[in-house]
């Protein structure tokens, strides 16, 4: 099954005006991640230039002395991402990317990575591999039956028991929403009168309902 789950922290909300600063991704049922630091533009603070702003600091605990020590370059860790996808999909099946609120966030970051990294160096990146990706939000499926009333991932997988023991760092979000997928695609399974593995089995039938 070609099912990934994607997490980007950034320096802010904007998937037009602000960068990322760390990535993870991670195949379903697979122990191999990959994750990195991402060097984005420094920002003008009084006669300093920061990485992160005090605001994304408080919130994810990661700071311009990691991003500084350990930050790779943004086409480095598109390229890297994106070799991954390619490493563990089964060729000639559709890939599943999954991330929450990914449709407003997540997956707008994923696209203008792989069109600058593409516009930029113009090698390395199949766009057939690209074309084959769909895309699944968690957060658009839990609102699809009536089990969740609030959407945040927090809120969600708090449902369902989930432990997030790194919350707003890219990889504890995304082995969060592995459980959480997983669990959103049984009780759908179940709103929608189908074997208990249904849509978990078949994500592609999810993209007609999200």
């Amino acid at each position: 099954m070609n099912t990934f789950y994607l997490d980007f922290e950034t320096t802010g909300l904007s998937p037009y005006l602000n960068d990322i600063i760390e990535i993870a991704i991670k195949k379903d049922g697979l122990d191999e991640t990959y994750e990195a630091f991402v060097k984005p533009k420094r920002m003008p603070r009084g006669s300093l230039y920061m990485y992160v702003p005090p605001l994304i600091v408080n919130l994810t605990g990661i700071t311009d002395t990691m991003i500084h020590k350990n930050g790779i370059e943004k086409s480095v860790a598109t390229y890297n991402m994106y070799k991954y996808i390619e490493k563990h999909a089964t060729e000639g099946e559709p890939i599943y990317l999954v991330a929450h609120n990914g449709n407003s966030f997540d997956f707008l970051f994923f696209r203008r990575l792989i069109h600058e990294y593409t516009t930029n160096k113009g090698i390395g990146i199949n766009a057939e591999v690209i074309d084959s990706i769909r895309y699944i939000d968690t957060l658009l499926l839990g609102k699809a039956f009536p089990k969740h009333k609030k959407f945040s991932q927090k809120a969600m997988c708090g449902k369902y028991q989930i432990i997030n023991e790194s919350e707003h760092r890219a990889l504890g979000d995304v082995l969060a929403l592995e459980q959480l997928f997983k669990n959103l695609c049984i009780d759908y399974s179940s709103f929608k009168e189908k074997e208990e593995n249904y849509y978990l089995v078949n994500p592609g039938e999810i993209e007609l309902f999200i």
